[in-house]
């Protein structure tokens, strides 16, 4: 069976009628489904602890791009740069990373969701990189296509992403604004840009747990790199070795049965 691998939506507005709904890009379905996954859309329930029916019935948990997350999460004031946060999306979200990182549960993080990760562990950002990094490239390219490849990533030696992604050099598409500024609790920095920018994540005494600042789920195509990422996610969330795509091979999850329920994980960001 494919291993059923959560991705959380966010709020948002349909073009034309203005009617609220949830949702996501179709880009990471299909990045998950192409490496043998089978990707489940989760909204943002209005009760939280509504997802212990649905949790533990996930294998892995991908955390998509999206939005700015609300600063005073990582002890910071809002500057003037950063854009619009949703509080019940950072709570919604918070809620389900301390659930996967409790249970040791693959989860790979995209953009906002590499973030994310980073501040649940303790971490911080910086919400604007052009205004409080003067010796910065334009991370924020929105002025070209999403699958232009715009700058490299220099990948540390003997990560786990270099084992993932079999390379130590790689082009990256690049729309983000703000990045990891302080790593969390166990957070390493595994990737950067010729800026210093950090562009891959990963807590090595997580079972599974990477992040990547580009967008992947677009590229995965045309970067057979990141092809090899999805892969070596939906294989950690089937419960299997990693062995043959990451180099590395950890004791597999124990069984969605037999998981803790989400009532004894904290669903809000408590110590944040």
């Amino acid at each position: 069976m494919r291993p059923v691998i959560g991705i959380p939506c966010q709020a948002d507005f349909r073009a034309g009628s203005n009617r609220p709904i949830y949702g996501n890009n179709r880009t990471y379905v299909h990045a998950v489904e192409s490496a043998g996954g089978l990707p489940i859309l989760i909204p943002m329930l209005t009760d939280l602890h509504n997802l212990e029916d649905l949790l533990p019935r996930l294998d892995g948990i991908l955390f998509s791009g999206g939005i700015d997350m609300e600063p005073a999460l990582y002890g910071e004031s809002k500057r003037s740069e950063t854009d619009e946060f949703d509080r019940k999306l950072d709570q919604f979200e918070i809620a389900v990373a301390n659930w996967a990182l409790q249970e040791d549960i693959p989860i790979l993080g995209v953009c906002r969701g590499m973030q994310l990760l980073n501040v649940v562990l303790g971490g911080s950002l910086y919400q604007d990189i052009a205004s409080q990094r003067s010796d910065a490239l334009e991370h924020r390219r929105r002025d070209m296509p999403r699958t232009a490849l715009t700058h490299a990533v220099e990948i540390e030696a003997g990560s786990m992403m270099e084992r993932v992604l079999g390379t130590r050099q790689i082009w990256i598409n690049s729309l983000h604004h703000q990045a990891v500024k302080e790593p969390g609790e166990g957070v390493s920095i595994s990737g950067r840009a010729e800026d210093g920018i950090a562009e891959l994540l990963e807590v090595p005494g997580h079972r599974f747990l990477l992040g990547v600042q580009g967008h992947p789920e677009e590229i995965y195509g045309q970067v057979e790199s990141f092809s090899r990422l999805f892969q070596a996610f939906v294989q950690a969330c089937a419960n299997m070795p990693v062995a043959s795509v990451a180099g590395t091979a950890k004791t597999a999850a124990p069984a969605a049965e037999t998981r803790k329920t989400v009532a004894s994980v904290a669903l809000t960001p408590a110590g944040l």
